[in-house]
């Protein structure tokens, strides 16, 4: 079974030995099934093609018989970005004005799925193409790299897309606003414990809010 846009191709366009425009004569088909060394490519005439033995097509053709499927694995890494890092993002288009927005980086996440099949060993083998995956608050959906323009920020303050008004009037600011303080407060925490001489390990050390630090 073939696609819709194989299925309009002809035999001699469809075989992996076929090439175009190799040659002096640029309307010259080519057959490299013998080889691409001088006197092993030969021209050939769409009426070879078609009786051809050695056709291979360049696509995947259905039925296929598969012997095992490998699953790559996913990379969300991204290229020295940190998940959970706060971004200003601004979206791609002539519609979208030129309006900010304040989100949270995700890694990188897959946008499309590539196959490709072993003719070999039949195994067919699937990756991904990943892209910055940004959750954007305001308008509670992920934004992706490849359609917008973004930069990573420290904190809210940093934030200069839209108004300092519009800024602290939402939510999602405030909150991650309180979060940064708690971060503070708990690293001050820490070091004011390690000038009384304690001696703190996160693994055996839960914070009390009445208490301070408890064991």
């Amino acid at each position: 079974m073939l696609s819709k846009e194989s299925s309009a191709m002809t035999r001699q366009e469809r075989c992996r030995y076929y090439h175009r425009f190799i040659g002096k004569i640029h309307d010259e088909s080519h057959c490299v099934a013998g080889g691409w060394e001088e006197g092993k490519a030969r021209i050939v005439s769409a009426e070879d093609c078609e009786s051809c033995g050695k056709f291979d097509s360049r696509y995947i053709e259905y039925p296929l018989t598969i012997m095992g499927i490998n699953n790559q694995k996913i990379d969300t890494a991204g290229l020295g970005h940190v998940c959970g890092e706060l971004c200003e993002v601004r979206l791609e288009g002539k519609d979208t004005g030129e309006k900010s927005y304040l989100g949270i980086y995700l890694g990188d996440l897959p946008i499309a799925i590539h196959t490709s099949y072993n003719r070999d060993s039949g195994i067919l083998s699937n990756s991904t193409m990943t892209n910055p995956a940004i959750y954007v608050f305001e308008l509670r959906k992920i934004v992706y790299g490849c359609e917008s323009w973004w930069r990573p920020i420290k904190s809210v303050d940093d934030f200069s897309g839209i108004l300092k008004e519009d800024i602290d009037g939402t939510w999602y600011v405030q909150l991650l606003r309180e979060m940064q303080k708690e971060e503070v407060r708990l690293s001050e925490a820490v070091r004011s414990a390690g000038w009384h001489g304690w001696k703190l390990k996160t693994t055996e050390c839960t914070l009390n809010d009445n208490e301070g630090f408890t064991r």
